[in-house]
């Protein structure tokens, strides 16, 4: 929502993969002091370097906002409108594994399909770089996946009463609306079995819609000495369908859910000299979809440029709908799962930081009745090779996840070096032997920038420039499933330990601003074993880039 004395515009720009760009326009104009519209239109298309990878899509925003001269009534707007259309290709094969990680060379083998040995002992090898045109490698699938979405959300508030010394608002009250429509849809025209033996005579297309609406109440007071306290009370109703493949003998088969959940929610903030309390408490009145929570933060600045936050919480979250139906025209994907237990975290938090030179973050987590999504595929017959098929899954123990954070910015002179390290672990006993470890993270992550920021020209033009440095361990990422729209977790495959160095340049000229970007510019010299997920190679060396114009009229 914005609020501009002058016209105000916004054009960004910006290169993609192969071919296509990206371009986003925002233009908002207050037409008086108290009323504000906005529209900005998204455009981007994408080719992608392997097969089946092109992507697509736009987006259409509006917001407004109106605030009256006695301020006594607000009113915030916004609709979205968005569609998004990827190519899908599943990932690389093993072969094409093999070929994408070995370029530029191949082992040469004899007419028997051995390796060939040199007189020194070492395998014979042949060079062709044919492979590192990425489009040269093959796909599993050629389907395509898209989505469709509109949300409307309005917030009207009014106050009732007002303190006129103090210029706070004693007593208000808001109504907010939310609608949200989603149509997600899967095509392959191929009918490939990738996900498995498909429903007898159907082609590959599966449909789903998805609308959520929410009314919501929500009594704000300002106590002064007592603090702020919000007390609201919502009604949500879902409904989610999919597509019914035999319409004549659907048998008992659910396809589809119509849900609602009232919630009461209770939150206190309270500031005093130099520390702050916030508390949360949410319940749910049904026990479907519930979404309950209780937490209590506690910031504050004890001494001059040190600041410190203590929360903890205790959530109790149902399973989301993806776990709960599914269906598909492959067999293997069509479930309803009535007897999930309901997900609970409890968590502490504590940061510490002194400016910007340094902030430490301590995370611990106790997760039970984790669900998760898992690959059932067999890795040692080769079944995960030609296959890819995920059921829901959930954890009957305990899960324990921790983390510390370290960053620090430090400026000398006209440079500067920004670091952040992390250490994470997550810790779960395994009760049968098919259990999977889930909630995969790398144990240590660390990003590092030195960069280069002056002003030149009698300040006229202002540059930075500097390198990026990112690296994580190697641990059993999870991979993306375009059928269900979901990340499955695999305990086969690594993906990790490879350095990655990004350069970036950036000038700016009043109101304007370029960019140049070097993605990945070690990628010929490291080897080609980095991954996005443990089928999906990680970019290789890319050049981007973009322009920002902000101007006024």
């Amino acid at each position: 929502y914005y609020n501009v004395p002058t016209p105000f515009t916004e054009i960004f720009a910006k290169s993609t993969f192969e071919q296509g760009q990206i371009l986003d326009m925002l233009v908002s104009i207050n037409l008086s002091p108290q009323y504000n519209f906005t529209l900005a239109h998204k455009g981007y298309k994408s080719l992608g370097k392997y097969v089946s990878s092109k992507s697509r899509g736009n987006q259409f925003r509006l917001s407004s906002n109106f605030n009256s001269k006695n301020e006594f009534l607000n009113w915030r707007f916004h609709f979205t409108s968005q569609n998004i259309f990827n190519q899908e290709n599943g990932g690389l094969s093993p072969d094409d594994i093999y070929f994408y990680e070995y370029a530029p060379d191949y082992f040469e083998l004899d007419n028997n399909g051995n390796q060939i040995i040199n007189e020194d002992g070492s395998f014979k090898m042949v060079n062709y770089d044919g492979y590192l045109d990425r489009s040269r490698l093959g796909s599993w699938i050629y389907a395509e996946g898209s989505l469709y979405s509109k949300r409307f959300f309005s917030d009207v508030q009014a106050t009732l009463l007002k303190n006129k010394k103090l210029n706070s608002k004693t007593l208000s009250i808001n109504y907010q609306f939310t609608h949200e429509y989603k149509k997600i849809e899967y095509n392959d025209d191929y009918n490939s079995q990738f996900f498995g033996q498909i429903i007898e005579g159907q082609p590959v297309s599966d449909q789903s819609r998805f609308i959520e609406q929410e009314n919501k109440v929500i009594l704000t007071s300002d106590l002064n000495k007592l603090g702020i306290f919000n007390l609201y009370y919502s009604i949500t109703n879902w409904s989610n369908n999919f597509k019914i493949y035999d319409e004549e003998n659907p048998g008992e088969l659910i396809y589809n859910l119509n849900e609602d959940q009232s919630i009461f929610s209770i939150n206190w903030l309270k500031e005093f000299k130099k520390i702050r309390f916030k508390f949360n408490f949410n319940k749910s009145l049904k026990n479907n979809f519930k979404s309950d929570y209780i937490s209590l933060r506690i910031e504050g600045s004890p001494l001059r440029n040190f600041n410190f936050e203590l929360s903890s919480a205790i959530i109790e979250k149902s399973p989301n709908f993806n776990f709960k139906l599914f269906r598909s025209s492959y067999e293997n994907y069509n479930w309803y799962n009535d007897n999930l237990k309901d997900h609970k975290t409890s968590n502490i938090n504590l940061k510490l930081s002194y400016k910007e030179i340094l902030v430490l973050t301590g995370d611990y987590n106790l997760i039970d009745n984790y669900t998760f999504f898992r690959e059932s595929t067999n890795q040692i017959t080769g079944e995960m090779d030609s296959k890819r098929l995920a059921v829901v899954n959930q954890v009957n123990n305990q899960i324990k996840y921790y983390s510390l954070k370290l960053f620090s910015k430090i400026d000398i002179g006209k440079f500067s070096i920004v670091n952040t390290a992390k250490y994470q672990k997550r810790e779960q006993e395994l009760l049968e032997l098919q259990d999977l470890f889930t909630l995969n993270v790398p144990e240590w992550n660390t990003r590092n920038t030195l960069m280069y920021s002056t002003n030149v020209f009698n300040n006229s033009l202002f540059i930075q420039s500097g390198i990026t440095f990112n690296y994580f361990t190697k641990f059993y990422a999870d991979y993306y499933n375009p059928l269900i729209s979901e990340f499955v977790t695999q305990n086969y495959r690594e993906i990790g330990e490879f350095p990655r160095f990004d350069f970036f340049f950036n000038a700016k000229i009043q109101q304007t601003r370029v960019f140049i970007k070097v993605e990945h510019l070690n990628s010929s010299f490291t080897g080609y074993d980095y991954y996005s997920d443990p089928f999906t190679p990680f970019r290789d060396m890319t050049v981007r880039l973009g322009l920002v114009w902000n101007f006024f009229s």
